[in-house]
């Protein structure tokens, strides 16, 4: 009678490596995923985003490398409570959908007249076209010229912020300006007097063309686009602005 062969042992997984392994590869797919659907710019600087892609692939290596030790039983077998707390960023990324800055953060983050260490104003001419200027441009001029830019046409992209405070046929047109990342966002803007501003929807983007004037807000005097047309506009592909 012929003798059966003895079975083969079944390899037992070390799930501590597999967790490591897709903590690994998960951040990295994350990364690939929002770049390629143009959403990294929501969060860092465009000069940055190879780095994430490096970052990203490098991710997926480390995963392969890793994977390979998945069926060793040398070292720890289970998930620890720091791969769980890694987890969360890596949830957070999936769940929550991506979307840039908007009207939401600006009551803690303000709108500035002038971001800090700009040096835009410094190559602004103010014999140039001002039409083709955005809100950086604008703001960081009006607080180095004020008045000399009265009367000057403005045509600028934004998102819309209602602040009670400016009164009726009012709002703001905003955008943030990021030096590195999201978190140093920092809002810029200015008043637009229209019929209906204050009706506008908040987080809504718009063109607003029209021209500058100084206006007293709240007993101080501030300068302020007067619109002559305001457009709807679908959300640019970058929407912030960078020094």
């Amino acid at each position: 009678m012929e003798a059966l062969s003895p079975r083969p042992l079944a390899r037992s997984i070390n799930w501590y490596v597999l967790s490591e392994v897709l903590l690994l590869g998960g951040t990295a797919t994350l990364l690939l995923a929002k770049w390629l659907r143009g959403h990294l710019a929501f969060y860092i600087h465009p000069r940055y985003i190879p780095l994430m892609v490096v970052a990203a692939v490098i991710l997926l290596l480390m995963a392969a490398v890793r994977l390979r030790a998945a069926y060793e039983v040398d070292g720890p077998q289970r998930p620890g409570w720091g791969s769980l707390l890694l987890a969360i960023p890596l949830l957070f990324g999936v769940l929550v959908p991506a979307q840039p800055l908007g009207a939401s953060s600006l009551p803690n983050r303000g709108i500035e007249s002038s971001p800090a260490n700009s040096a835009v104003g410094r190559n602004l001419q103010l014999d140039g076209d001002t039409s083709t200027w955005n809100l950086l441009e604008w703001s960081t001029a009006l607080s180095m010229r004020g008045d000399e830019l009265d009367g000057k046409p403005a045509d600028v992209v934004a998102f819309v912020f209602q602040d009670a405070k400016l009164g009726g046929d009012s709002f703001y047109a905003v955008r943030y300006v990021v030096t590195c990342c999201a978190a140093d966002g920092a809002g810029v803007g200015l008043p637009v007097r229209w019929a209906g501003g204050d009706a506008l929807p908040e987080d809504s983007w718009v063109r607003v063309r029209g021209t500058i004037a100084t206006e007293t807000i709240n007993g101080t005097p501030q300068p302020v686009i007067i619109a002559a047309a305001v457009e709807p506009v679908d959300q640019p592909a970058n929407p912030y602005l960078y020094p």
